[in-house]
Protein backbone atom coordinates (compact mmCIF):
# COMPACT_ATOMS: atom_id res chain seq x y z
CA UNK A 1 0.00 0.00 0.00
CA UNK A 2 1.64 3.27 -1.03
CA UNK A 3 1.45 6.82 1.15
CA UNK A 4 -1.06 7.80 -1.19
CA UNK A 5 -3.68 4.73 -1.37
CA UNK A 6 -5.52 3.75 1.82
CA UNK A 7 -7.39 0.58 2.55
CA UNK A 8 -10.08 0.92 5.24
CA UNK A 9 -12.43 -1.61 7.35
CA UNK A 10 -11.89 -5.21 7.71
CA UNK A 11 -10.65 -7.09 10.40
CA UNK A 12 -7.15 -7.92 11.17
CA UNK A 13 -5.78 -10.46 8.30
CA UNK A 14 -9.16 -10.12 5.85
CA UNK A 15 -9.66 -8.31 3.03
CA UNK A 16 -9.89 -4.29 3.30
CA UNK A 17 -13.41 -3.30 3.52
CA UNK A 18 -13.02 -0.46 0.75
CA UNK A 19 -9.58 0.99 -1.23
CA UNK A 20 -9.60 5.00 -1.63
CA UNK A 21 -6.87 6.72 -3.63
CA UNK A 22 -5.87 10.19 -2.22
CA UNK A 23 -4.08 11.35 -5.34
CA UNK A 24 -4.89 11.05 -8.98
CA UNK A 25 -1.68 9.25 -9.90
CA UNK A 26 -2.70 6.60 -7.11
CA UNK A 27 -5.79 6.11 -8.49
CA UNK A 28 -5.30 3.52 -11.13
CA UNK A 29 -3.29 1.87 -8.97
CA UNK A 30 -6.10 1.93 -6.27
CA UNK A 31 -8.80 0.60 -8.98
CA UNK A 32 -6.29 -2.65 -9.67
CA UNK A 33 -5.78 -3.89 -6.52
CA UNK A 34 -9.22 -3.27 -5.73
CA UNK A 35 -10.77 -5.57 -8.67
CA UNK A 36 -7.65 -7.95 -7.77
CA UNK A 37 -9.36 -8.48 -3.67
CA UNK A 38 -12.88 -8.01 -4.79
CA UNK A 39 -13.69 -5.17 -2.91
CA UNK A 40 -15.14 -1.45 -3.16
CA UNK A 41 -13.02 0.49 -4.87
CA UNK A 42 -12.73 3.45 -7.88
CA UNK A 43 -14.19 1.87 -11.07
CA UNK A 44 -11.00 1.63 -13.53
CA UNK A 45 -12.47 3.98 -16.08
CA UNK A 46 -12.67 7.40 -13.67
CA UNK A 47 -8.88 6.24 -12.07
CA UNK A 48 -7.74 6.31 -15.68
CA UNK A 49 -9.27 9.31 -16.69
CA UNK A 50 -8.38 11.01 -13.28
CA UNK A 51 -4.79 10.19 -13.49
CA UNK A 52 -4.48 11.12 -17.51
CA UNK A 53 -5.76 14.51 -18.96
CA UNK A 54 -6.25 13.28 -22.34
CA UNK A 55 -8.53 10.45 -21.03
CA UNK A 56 -10.73 12.82 -18.93
CA UNK A 57 -10.90 15.39 -21.90
CA UNK A 58 -12.01 12.94 -24.26
CA UNK A 59 -14.92 11.62 -21.77
CA UNK A 60 -16.18 15.55 -21.24
CA UNK A 61 -15.98 16.04 -24.71
CA UNK A 62 -18.06 12.75 -26.02
CA UNK A 63 -20.49 13.65 -23.03
CA UNK A 64 -20.84 17.49 -24.52
CA UNK A 65 -19.28 19.34 -22.06
CA UNK A 66 -17.47 22.35 -22.17
CA UNK A 67 -13.87 21.59 -22.46
CA UNK A 68 -10.43 24.04 -23.99
CA UNK A 69 -9.47 23.43 -27.39
CA UNK A 70 -6.18 21.51 -27.32
CA UNK A 71 -4.26 18.14 -27.39
CA UNK A 72 -1.66 15.93 -26.95
CA UNK A 73 2.29 17.30 -27.70
CA UNK A 74 5.07 15.04 -27.12
CA UNK A 75 7.99 17.57 -28.51
CA UNK A 76 8.41 21.34 -29.07
CA UNK A 77 7.74 20.82 -32.37
CA UNK A 78 4.06 19.51 -31.44
CA UNK A 79 3.49 21.81 -29.23
CA UNK A 80 4.84 24.54 -31.55
CA UNK A 81 2.21 23.21 -34.79
CA UNK A 82 -0.52 22.08 -32.07
CA UNK A 83 -0.74 25.97 -30.93
CA UNK A 84 -1.29 27.45 -34.58
CA UNK A 85 -4.38 25.05 -34.57
CA UNK A 86 -5.51 26.13 -31.17
CA UNK A 87 -4.77 29.91 -31.43
CA UNK A 88 -3.00 31.73 -28.50
CA UNK A 89 -2.62 32.44 -25.96
CA UNK A 90 -2.11 28.61 -24.92
CA UNK A 91 -1.95 26.83 -21.52
CA UNK A 92 0.57 23.64 -21.03
CA UNK A 93 0.24 21.25 -18.61
CA UNK A 94 1.82 17.65 -17.72
CA UNK A 95 -0.82 15.09 -19.31
CA UNK A 96 -0.44 12.96 -16.02
CA UNK A 97 -2.90 14.91 -13.33
CA UNK A 98 -0.61 16.60 -11.23
CA UNK A 99 -2.31 19.75 -10.32
CA UNK A 100 -0.72 23.04 -10.61
CA UNK A 101 2.40 21.55 -10.67
CA UNK A 102 4.09 22.37 -14.08
CA UNK A 103 1.13 24.47 -15.53
CA UNK A 104 2.38 27.49 -17.17
CA UNK A 105 0.48 30.01 -20.20
CA UNK A 106 2.65 31.19 -23.26
CA UNK A 107 0.81 34.44 -24.81
CA UNK A 108 2.81 34.31 -28.02
CA UNK A 109 4.54 32.00 -30.19
CA UNK A 110 7.94 33.74 -28.27
CA UNK A 111 6.78 32.68 -24.98
CA UNK A 112 6.39 28.74 -26.39
CA UNK A 113 9.55 27.43 -26.30
CA UNK A 114 10.12 28.43 -22.36
CA UNK A 115 7.06 27.03 -21.47
CA UNK A 116 7.46 23.83 -23.28
CA UNK A 117 10.61 23.30 -21.26
CA UNK A 118 8.60 24.06 -17.61
CA UNK A 119 5.71 21.57 -18.20
CA UNK A 120 7.72 19.24 -19.72
CA UNK A 121 10.46 19.21 -17.12
CA UNK A 122 7.18 19.26 -14.98
CA UNK A 123 5.58 15.92 -16.62
CA UNK A 124 9.32 13.64 -16.59
CA UNK A 125 8.41 13.66 -12.72
CA UNK A 126 4.95 11.83 -13.41
CA UNK A 127 4.37 7.80 -12.88
CA UNK A 128 2.04 8.21 -15.72
CA UNK A 129 2.91 9.38 -19.26
CA UNK A 130 6.45 10.66 -18.22
CA UNK A 131 7.16 13.71 -20.85
CA UNK A 132 3.96 14.16 -22.05
CA UNK A 133 1.90 17.35 -22.21
CA UNK A 134 -1.35 18.71 -22.87
CA UNK A 135 -1.48 22.24 -24.89
CA UNK A 136 -4.84 23.88 -24.81
CA UNK A 137 -6.08 27.18 -25.97
CA UNK A 138 -6.25 29.49 -22.77
CA UNK A 139 -9.44 31.10 -21.43
CA UNK A 140 -9.54 34.51 -18.91
CA UNK A 141 -11.67 34.45 -16.01
CA UNK A 142 -12.03 33.47 -12.46
CA UNK A 143 -11.14 29.59 -11.52
CA UNK A 144 -13.60 27.81 -9.57
CA UNK A 145 -13.02 24.02 -8.01
CA UNK A 146 -16.27 22.47 -7.32
CA UNK A 147 -16.22 19.83 -4.54
CA UNK A 148 -18.02 16.98 -5.19
CA UNK A 149 -19.15 13.94 -3.15
CA UNK A 150 -21.25 10.97 -5.35
CA UNK A 151 -22.99 8.26 -3.98
CA UNK A 152 -24.94 5.44 -6.59
CA UNK A 153 -23.80 7.21 -9.04
CA UNK A 154 -25.63 10.64 -7.69
CA UNK A 155 -23.50 13.77 -7.57
CA UNK A 156 -23.83 16.37 -5.11
CA UNK A 157 -21.80 20.00 -4.75
CA UNK A 158 -20.69 20.63 -1.37
CA UNK A 159 -18.07 23.69 -1.39
CA UNK A 160 -17.40 25.57 -4.08
CA UNK A 161 -13.40 27.11 -3.81
CA UNK A 162 -11.88 29.78 -5.31
CA UNK A 163 -8.09 30.39 -6.08
CA UNK A 164 -5.45 33.18 -6.55
CA UNK A 165 -2.41 32.38 -8.17
CA UNK A 166 1.36 33.79 -8.41
CA UNK A 167 4.37 33.64 -10.74
CA UNK A 168 2.41 34.35 -13.84
CA UNK A 169 2.93 33.13 -16.39
CA UNK A 170 3.14 29.74 -14.26
CA UNK A 171 -0.37 28.95 -12.07
CA UNK A 172 1.46 28.57 -8.62
CA UNK A 173 -1.41 28.55 -5.95
CA UNK A 174 -0.88 31.74 -3.34
CA UNK A 175 -4.57 30.87 -1.50
CA UNK A 176 -7.48 29.38 -1.47
CA UNK A 177 -11.22 30.69 0.01
CA UNK A 178 -14.40 28.64 0.68
CA UNK A 179 -17.45 30.01 1.54
CA UNK A 180 -21.18 28.40 2.79
CA UNK A 181 -23.30 29.57 0.15
CA UNK A 182 -25.62 28.60 -1.89
CA UNK A 183 -24.46 26.69 -5.17
CA UNK A 184 -25.27 27.83 -8.59
CA UNK A 185 -27.75 25.47 -10.15
CA UNK A 186 -26.06 24.98 -13.42
CA UNK A 187 -22.70 24.86 -12.17
CA UNK A 188 -23.62 22.41 -9.39
CA UNK A 189 -25.51 20.36 -12.70
CA UNK A 190 -21.74 20.72 -14.91
CA UNK A 191 -20.06 19.19 -12.19
CA UNK A 192 -22.19 16.37 -11.44
CA UNK A 193 -22.78 15.81 -15.36
CA UNK A 194 -18.51 15.53 -15.55
CA UNK A 195 -18.24 12.74 -12.78
CA UNK A 196 -20.79 11.14 -14.63
CA UNK A 197 -18.77 11.30 -18.01
CA UNK A 198 -15.64 10.27 -15.73
CA UNK A 199 -17.51 7.30 -14.89
CA UNK A 200 -17.92 7.63 -11.12
CA UNK A 201 -20.56 6.03 -9.43
CA UNK A 202 -19.03 6.56 -5.56
CA UNK A 203 -16.59 8.76 -4.26
CA UNK A 204 -15.29 11.92 -3.39
CA UNK A 205 -14.20 14.32 -6.15
CA UNK A 206 -13.63 17.67 -7.57
CA UNK A 207 -14.08 20.06 -10.79
CA UNK A 208 -12.11 23.24 -11.63
CA UNK A 209 -14.06 25.35 -13.83
CA UNK A 210 -12.54 29.02 -15.83
CA UNK A 211 -15.79 31.03 -15.91
CA UNK A 212 -14.64 31.98 -19.21
CA UNK A 213 -16.59 34.93 -21.00
CA UNK A 214 -18.98 32.64 -23.10
CA UNK A 215 -19.44 30.51 -20.47
CA UNK A 216 -17.87 28.01 -17.94
CA UNK A 217 -15.15 25.74 -19.32
CA UNK A 218 -13.71 22.72 -17.35
CA UNK A 219 -10.13 22.10 -17.32
CA UNK A 220 -9.77 19.59 -15.04
CA UNK A 221 -11.59 16.83 -13.14
CA UNK A 222 -10.67 13.88 -10.91
CA UNK A 223 -11.99 11.55 -8.76
CA UNK A 224 -10.32 12.20 -5.59
CA UNK A 225 -9.55 14.70 -2.58
CA UNK A 226 -8.12 18.09 -3.57
CA UNK A 227 -4.87 19.00 -2.10
CA UNK A 228 -3.21 21.82 -0.41
CA UNK A 229 -5.88 21.79 2.47
CA UNK A 230 -8.75 22.19 0.90
CA UNK A 231 -10.84 19.63 2.72
CA UNK A 232 -9.78 21.32 5.87
CA UNK A 233 -11.05 24.61 4.70
CA UNK A 234 -14.71 22.82 3.67
CA UNK A 235 -14.82 20.90 6.78
CA UNK A 236 -13.84 24.70 8.88
CA UNK A 237 -16.41 26.47 6.22
CA UNK A 238 -19.66 23.90 5.99
CA UNK A 239 -19.29 21.69 8.70
CA UNK A 240 -18.85 18.69 5.86
CA UNK A 241 -15.81 16.57 6.26
CA UNK A 242 -14.62 15.49 2.35
CA UNK A 243 -12.01 12.75 3.76
CA UNK A 244 -14.49 11.08 6.35
CA UNK A 245 -16.95 10.65 3.56
CA UNK A 246 -14.10 9.09 1.09
CA UNK A 247 -13.70 6.69 3.63
CA UNK A 248 -17.58 5.90 4.38
CA UNK A 249 -18.34 6.04 0.69
CA UNK A 250 -15.26 3.42 0.09
CA UNK A 251 -16.66 1.23 3.16
CA UNK A 252 -20.37 1.32 1.36
CA UNK A 253 -21.38 3.60 4.01
CA UNK A 254 -23.44 6.94 3.23
CA UNK A 255 -21.97 10.06 4.15
CA UNK A 256 -23.52 13.03 5.83
CA UNK A 257 -23.22 15.76 3.11
CA UNK A 258 -25.56 18.48 4.37
CA UNK A 259 -23.49 21.75 5.48
CA UNK A 260 -24.08 22.17 9.57
CA UNK A 261 -22.25 25.43 9.69
CA UNK A 262 -22.22 28.88 7.35
CA UNK A 263 -18.71 30.13 7.63
CA UNK A 264 -15.53 31.41 5.01
CA UNK A 265 -12.07 29.46 5.67
CA UNK A 266 -9.20 30.08 3.43
CA UNK A 267 -5.12 28.90 3.24
CA UNK A 268 -2.43 31.25 2.23
CA UNK A 269 0.67 28.99 0.97
CA UNK A 270 3.55 31.53 1.60
CA UNK A 271 6.10 30.72 -1.10
CA UNK A 272 9.49 32.03 -1.35
CA UNK A 273 10.19 35.33 -2.82
CA UNK A 274 14.10 34.52 -3.37
CA UNK A 275 16.32 31.75 -4.00
CA UNK A 276 18.52 30.52 -0.75
CA UNK A 277 18.89 28.86 2.23
CA UNK A 278 15.96 28.86 5.03
CA UNK A 279 17.95 30.47 8.27
CA UNK A 280 15.58 31.58 10.03
CA UNK A 281 11.45 31.47 11.08
CA UNK A 282 9.27 33.08 13.18
CA UNK A 283 5.39 34.27 14.10
CA UNK A 284 3.96 37.06 16.42
CA UNK A 285 2.77 34.41 19.21
CA UNK A 286 -0.37 37.00 19.81
CA UNK A 287 -1.52 35.69 16.29
CA UNK A 288 -2.57 32.11 17.82
CA UNK A 289 -5.20 33.87 20.78
CA UNK A 290 -7.32 34.93 17.21
CA UNK A 291 -10.48 33.25 17.33
CA UNK A 292 -10.13 32.75 13.52
CA UNK A 293 -7.14 31.29 13.95
CA UNK A 294 -6.75 27.55 12.64
CA UNK A 295 -3.66 26.05 11.82
CA UNK A 296 0.21 27.25 10.94
CA UNK A 297 2.24 24.64 9.55
CA UNK A 298 5.93 25.43 8.27
CA UNK A 299 6.59 23.23 5.07
CA UNK A 300 10.51 24.01 4.85
CA UNK A 301 12.71 23.35 7.63
CA UNK A 302 15.42 25.61 8.74
CA UNK A 303 18.43 24.83 6.46
CA UNK A 304 16.56 24.23 3.72
CA UNK A 305 16.94 25.49 0.26
CA UNK A 306 14.37 27.22 -1.39
CA UNK A 307 13.85 29.21 -4.96
CA UNK A 308 11.50 31.47 -6.19
CA UNK A 309 10.78 29.61 -9.91
CA UNK A 310 8.49 27.88 -9.53
CA UNK A 311 8.47 29.14 -5.53
CA UNK A 312 8.62 26.99 -2.66
CA UNK A 313 6.50 26.37 0.03
CA UNK A 314 7.58 28.55 3.40
CA UNK A 315 4.67 28.10 5.28
CA UNK A 316 0.80 26.98 4.98
CA UNK A 317 -1.63 28.99 7.17
CA UNK A 318 -5.34 28.05 8.15
CA UNK A 319 -8.04 31.11 8.93
CA UNK A 320 -11.71 31.08 9.40
CA UNK A 321 -14.30 34.05 9.25
CA UNK A 322 -17.67 34.76 9.30
CA UNK A 323 -17.70 36.07 5.83
CA UNK A 324 -15.15 36.10 3.03
CA UNK A 325 -14.01 39.55 3.61
CA UNK A 326 -13.51 39.16 6.82
CA UNK A 327 -11.83 35.63 6.03
CA UNK A 328 -9.50 37.20 3.93
CA UNK A 329 -9.21 40.47 6.05
CA UNK A 330 -7.78 37.31 8.81
CA UNK A 331 -5.50 35.13 6.36
CA UNK A 332 -3.43 39.22 4.84
CA UNK A 333 -3.22 39.77 9.09
CA UNK A 334 -1.70 35.91 9.61
CA UNK A 335 0.39 36.61 6.55
CA UNK A 336 2.22 39.56 8.07
CA UNK A 337 2.83 37.66 11.53
CA UNK A 338 4.63 34.91 9.85
CA UNK A 339 8.55 35.85 8.95
CA UNK A 340 10.76 33.75 7.58
CA UNK A 341 14.43 34.66 6.67
CA UNK A 342 16.38 33.63 3.64
CA UNK A 343 20.23 33.60 3.09
CA UNK A 344 20.68 33.67 -0.87
CA UNK A 345 23.41 31.06 -1.78
CA UNK A 346 23.01 27.90 -4.08
CA UNK A 347 22.41 24.28 -3.03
Amino acid sequence: MTAQTASVGGAAGAPPAGLLALTAEALPQAADLAEALGVRGPSKASADASADRSIARLLLAEAGLPTPKGTRVDTHQDAAAAAIWTGYPVVLRPLANLGHYGEIRADKAEDLQAAWKVAHTASLTAETTPGAVLLERAHGGERVTLQTITSGGQTRVVAAVRTAFTNYPLFQPTSHLVTAEEMDPDLAQLAARAMQALGVDHGVGHVQVVMAVLGPVITDAAAHLQGDSVPELVRLATGVDLLLAAIQLATGQEPVIMPNRSASAAVALIRAGSDGTVTGQGVDLDLFDAPWMARLTWETPLGGWVRTRPASLLARCVVTGPDPDTCLANLAQACESVRTTIQPDHP
